[in-house]
């Protein structure tokens, strides 16, 4: 399926977030504080100490995961492919593309044909010039919107 790189420049190229980076707020922290803590203090009173390990465990990791902004990672757009890093992938073993555009940035998706996509930010370059490249290369999948769990993911800035 994937193939190897090309070796002439690609029509169009930018680093850019995966995912955005949600600014939450000091009420937003403090929320989350309280969640915690009673999960914690109900596990306590029930004695359900695996409950309580368990939300010990996801407040940490949480907190490890989300402590430093999302690395860039890199996508090139050639006529006959696409890489994001440097996982090439041809057009024919895409289903299509298309893209979400949210409050302050706008993501690119790219389905593959094998039921796994790919993400990333738009950055600095214009989504009217990526469609404008990627509409004659491949499908733009007009009916695609945002999955219910990244609507809640985005609401709840997690």
């Amino acid at each position: 399926m994937e193939t190897s790189i090309p070796p002439e420049d690609p029509l169009l190229m930018w680093k850019a977030p995966e995912h955005p980076q949600h600014t939450r707020s000091r009420l937003w922290y403090a929320c989350a504080l309280i969640v915690v803590v009673a999960c914690c203090l109900y596990s306590i009173a029930t004695q359900a100490w695996t409950f309580l390990v368990i939300t010990i465990m996801a407040s940490g990791l949480y907190w490890h995961t989300h402590a430093h902004t999302p690395s860039k990672k890199r996508i090139r757009i050639w006529k006959r492919g696409f890489a994001m890093e440097g996982d090439y992938t041809e057009w024919m073993h895409c289903n299509g593309y298309w893209i979400l555009r949210g409050p302050d940035y706008a993501e690119l998706h790219i389905e593959k044909k094998d039921g796994t996509s790919v993400k990333i930010q738009t950055g600095d370059v214009s989504p009217f010039t990526i469609h404008d490249i990627l509409s004659p290369l491949t499908e733009e999948l007009e009916d695609r919107r945002e999955r219910l769990l990244d609507i809640i993911i985005r609401i709840c800035k997690l």
